[in-house]
């Protein structure tokens, strides 16, 4: 009688999960020490937007089940910015209009990243993440390249996934190299 309601929270326990798996991948010194992302908010905003950028795109895959789960996980992001800004002693006025920023900020890159992937291998992801991390003042210490490279290896390894998997949550990110 209450299925659905052990499916939502399921679902939602999925959601965290992958949301964890995420900025765990996200904090990866290597983007900020080797791959000159500034270990900022911001820079750490960009690198979590980008690989749940990457797992929203393998969630599409799975039609309606990952439709649901990419809901989840992105309303699992949306509290954890709020909670995050509300932490840095955001005003509470102020909360709702930085969150609908972020949200826009993630539709942006979800758009400019998956243009890029789909786009044949002509260094168009490297530009698209080049202009959308462009804004962080990183400049010249920024290799756009080596972010690009990554990315394309974690589409193809997020794409290897079974269905299975990435429905139940579980991840297998590719290597860092620095």
């Amino acid at each position: 009688m209450l299925a659905w309601l052990k499916t939502r929270i399921d679902r939602r326990r999925t959601a965290r999960s992958l949301y964890g798996s995420i900025v765990a991948r996200a904090r990866a010194p290597v983007f900020y020490a080797a791959w000159g992302v500034p270990d900022t908010a911001q820079g750490r905003f960009e690198m979590i937007a980008l690989h749940l950028v990457l797992v929203l795109r393998r969630l599409a895959a799975e039609g309606r089940p990952g439709e649901r789960l990419a809901r989840a996980l992105t309303e699992v992001f949306m509290v954890d910015l709020d909670d995050a800004m509300r932490e840095m002693t955001f005003g509470d006025l102020a909360v709702p209009r930085e969150v609908k920023r972020a949200a826009a900020a993630l539709f942006d890159r979800h758009r400019a990243y998956l243009a890029s992937l789909d786009a044949p291998n002509d260094g168009s992801a490297s530009r698209a993440i080049g202009a959308e991390l462009a804004y962080l003042g990183a400049g010249e210490a920024l290799d756009a390249d080596a972010i690009a490279a990554y990315v394309g290896s974690c589409a193809s390894a997020l794409d290897a996934e079974s269905a299975g998997s990435i429905l139940a949550g579980r991840v297998a990110w590719p290597p860092l190299a620095a």
